[in-house]
């Protein structure tokens, strides 16, 4: 349920299962969706405070439903959040967020778990935590993002998320989600590991591997677009032109028949 934005976010349909509350009306309609199935998304602090005085007058049942607030809410209403919804995430500032286009759309997918939605960096703890699509959080101390080569060191000062969750940019340097949960998640790693089993001798798989290698990002093969390497990455594209091939076996110093072989 997406409180607070336009309709213009998004430039065709919506997503599936997704509901855009504009009026206090439409709130009372999502009230209707059981609660426990249902993410409240509040873009702006006055959505916050009009999903509260719905909740409170008892026009809409949001108990134990889950709250996204991008703009952190009045203080003062903390608390009543605290005690409707559960979880409540956003209530400070610091939050880094994925741009919000991309943020529903990784919300509502079937692999939210393996994205990474919001980041928040504590120094003094030298710890990154990342919360994923589902809304579960990891902590990840600095050491994990390791410079690694000659390539670009992390810069923890210029977190942002990228790929519709699943690269973490600190700076120049990125981090793939699955790398990271792959360190972090057990169950995470135990399905990796099995699917790995029939699709890591694919070529993006490949592609991938040796471009974390190289210390690349996947902006770095132009005239080859970012988005167009991440789909080869995600095997979304299983046979590129043959150009495409050659430009990317170059700036990855390697022969295009040799790509597949990392």
């Amino acid at each position: 349920m997406l409180l607070g934005t336009r309709k213009g976010l998004f430039k065709g349909a919506l997503p599936p299962r997704v509901l855009l509350c504009q009026e206090r009306s439409d709130v009372e309609f999502a009230g209707t969706f059981p609660r426990k199935r249902v993410t409240w998304v509040s873009f702006t602090r006055s959505a916050t405070d009009m999903l509260l005085e719905e909740a409170v007058k008892r026009r809409v049942d949001v108990r134990g439903a889950h709250l996204i607030t991008l703009t952190p809410p009045r203080a003062e209403s903390v608390p009543a959040l605290l005690g409707l919804f559960h979880p409540v995430i956003g209530l400070v500032e610091g939050f880094r967020w994925l741009p919000k286009l991309e943020l529903i759309e990784a919300i509502a997918s079937d692999d939210a778990n393996t994205r990474f939605i919001a980041g928040s960096v504590d120094r003094k703890a030298r710890r990154l935590t990342l919360l994923r699509g589902d809304l579960q959080a990891v902590v990840a101390p600095f050491s994990l993002f390791s410079q690694s080569g000659d390539g670009p060191a992390p810069d923890f000062g210029r977190l942002r998320l990228t790929d519709h969750g699943r690269t973490v940019s600190l700076g120049d340097y990125e981090a793939s989600a699955d790398a990271v949960l792959y360190e972090l998640d057990p169950a995470h790693r135990r399905r990796l590991k099995s699917l790995r089993r029939d699709s890591e001798q694919s070529l993006g798989a490949a592609l991938l591997r040796l471009r974390k290698q190289r210390g690349l990002r996947q902006g770095d093969f132009a005239p080859i677009s970012a988005k167009e390497i991440a789909r080869i990455e995600r095997n979304l594209i299983t046979q590129p032109h043959t150009r495409t091939l050659e430009v990317i076996a170059s700036r990855l110093q390697v022969r295009p028949d040799e790509i597949a072989d990392y």
